[in-house]
C-alpha cells in the first residue's frame, strides 16, 4: 500500500472521532479555570480531560473487505448482508437507496447466474461485486472519519461521499441492466420452450377418426 502523504493523514487525524471527542471534552478545562472552580493544574487538567474523549470516542466497525469466494450462494449473499448491516448507519439516505439497489440486484441474479455456469461475463461482474468491490468500498469509506467524509475534496474536485454515491450509482445501472439482460434470456428460454412443446406434444385424441 502506497504511504499517504504526512498532510492527509494529518487531516484524518483532525476529522477523526477521537480528536473531535478530545478536544471537546478538554474546553472544559478552560471553562472550569474561568469559573474559579481549579487553580494553577488547569493546563494538566486539560491535557487529561483530552486525553479521557480521545479513549472514549465511538469507534467505527472495522466492515470485511473480502468474502471468501468458497462460500455458497447463500452464505455468499448472508455475509454480504453482514457487511451491509454494518456499513448502513453511516450512509447518507441517497447512498442507502444506491446500496439497497445494488443488493437487491444481486440477491435476485446471483443464483440464477451461478446456475447457468462460471463461464458468464455478467456472472464475473456480479461475483466480483460481492466478493470484492462492494466489501472494500464500503471499508474503505466507513473507514474514513465521519466529518472528513463530506467535508474534505478529495480527487475530481469531490468529497469521499459524492465519490462512493457516484460509484454505487453506476454499478446499481449495471446490475439492473444485468437482471434485464437475465430476464430477457429467461423470456425468449420459455417462449422457444413453448414452441417446442407444442411442435411435438400435442394433446391426443384417441377417439379421433
Amino acid at each position: 500500500m502506497t504511504p499517504r502523504p504526512w498532510k492527509l493523514r494529518s487531516l484524518l487525524f483532525l476529522y477523526s472521532n477521537a480528536n473531535i471527542f478530545g478536544c471537546t471534552l478538554a474546553l472544559a478545562g478552560p471553562a472550569l479555570l474561568f469559573a474559579g472552580l481549579i487553580g494553577p493544574l488547569w493546563l494538566l487538567i486539560t491535557a487529561a480531560l483530552y486525553a479521557a474523549g480521545f479513549l472514549l470516542a465511538p469507534r467505527v466497525p472495522e466492515l470485511e473487505r473480502r468474502i471468501a469466494d468458497t462460500l455458497g450462494v447463500d452464505e455468499t449473499l448472508a455475509q454480504l448482508d453482514r457487511v451491509i448491516a454494518q456499513a448502513r448507519p453511516h450512509l447518507s439516505d441517497e447512498l442507502t437507496a444506491h446500496l439497497d439497489g445494488v443488493r437487491g440486484s444481486v440477491v435476485e441474479v446471483l443464483p440464477r447466474l451461478v446456475g447457468q455456469g462460471t463461464g458468464s461475463a455478467d456472472l464475473f461482474t456480479v461475483r466480483e461485486t460481492v466478493l470484492r468491490y462492494l466489501p472494500e468500498s464500503l471499508a474503505n469509506y466507513v473507514a474514513l472519519p465521519p466529518a472528513f467524509r463530506g467535508a474534505h475534496v478529495l480527487k475530481d474536485g469531490k468529497t469521499a461521499r459524492q465519490l462512493l454515491g457516484d460509484q454505487l450509482s453506476l454499478l446499481d445501472a449495471k446490475l439492473r441492466e444485468i437482471v434485464a439482460n437475465v430476464a430477457s434470456s429467461d423470456a425468449q428460454a420459455l417462449v422457444a420452450n413453448g414452441r417446442f412443446l407444442e411442435a411435438k406434444f400435442r394433446p391426443v385424441d384417441f377417439l379421433a377418426a
